[in-house]
């Protein structure tokens, strides 16, 4: 399910953006999760804040958990964006089916994030991949996100991303065995591990993370002119590189 560029990946309860040359996530809460998922399924409807607090009972939810929810979803998809959830007075929230129509004047704080609340995303989990080969055809380009690769023994998910779809079965089995080794490490550092290969080899990629938004649970990582043979990753490798310990 998408809200223009950006999916909303149920399984990891993420917003990803898949259409610029960096790749961003933001973890949803569970509200913003909830609030976010009946908004997609009454898309173009306008969804009451009462029937919003009702999902969560018997836990109590007030308005301003909402709107701090919806508010927190808004700041993610930043300006150009946002208006794509629209506030209607004195009834709920909608998400619009196409592109809300931008007014001529907005407001200059609607964009301004909350401090250090985007950190993390924007050290870590914000991942700059493909397009080197033509730039003309950048938006034209959506990202490839193939199946996510449980880590055995681990509460930890590999997840593969191409700029190519031919990619996925050219780099399936350096995938499969990436995730075979990180299962054989004593521990796995992160509960989620991105790696990107680029099309020509010249460029793998990893961005890692934790869910905790602490400004510390991230790391990024660049390996260049590895073409595609991954053979260097081995135990000591991982380990060197902060993945595994």
């Amino acid at each position: 399910m998408y809200i223009g560029p950006y999916r909303f990946d149920l399984e990891l309860r993420e917003l990803i953006h898949t259409r610029s040359e960096s790749v961003s996530s933001f973890k949803l809460s569970d509200i913003e999760y909830l609030v976010l998922h009946q908004l997609m399924q009454a898309r173009g409807q306008v969804v009451s804040t009462e029937s919003m607090c009702d999902q969560f009972l018997p836990k109590k939810v007030s308005h301003q958990d909402i709107a701090t929810a919806v508010n927190n979803i808004k700041r993610f998809l930043g300006r150009e964006h946002a208006s794509w959830i629209e506030n209607i007075t004195k009834q709920g929230y909608l998400l619009h089916a196409k592109a809300k129509a931008k007014p001529m004047l907005t407001c200059a704080l609607s964009g301004i994030s909350i401090k250090n609340y985007l950190l993390c995303l924007i050290l870590g989990i914000l991942l700059i991949i493909f397009l080197a080969m033509n730039l003309t055809t950048t938006s034209d380009i959506s990202l490839s996100m193939p199946d996510k690769v449980a880590i055995k023994g681990t509460e930890s998910i590999l997840v593969p991303i191409y700029s190519l779809d031919d990619d996925k079965d050219k780099y399936h089995v350096q995938v499969q065995e990436l995730a075979l080794k990180l299962a054989n490490c004593k521990q796995v550092k992160w509960q989620r591990i991105y790696v990107a290969p680029t099309n020509d080899g010249s460029k793998l990629e990893f961005v890692m993370n934790n869910l905790a938004d602490d400004g510390k649970a991230c790391a990024n990582l660049k390996v260049k002119n590895v073409g595609t043979d991954w053979h260097f990753i081995d135990d000591a490798w991982l380990k060197e590189a902060g993945i595994c310990e």
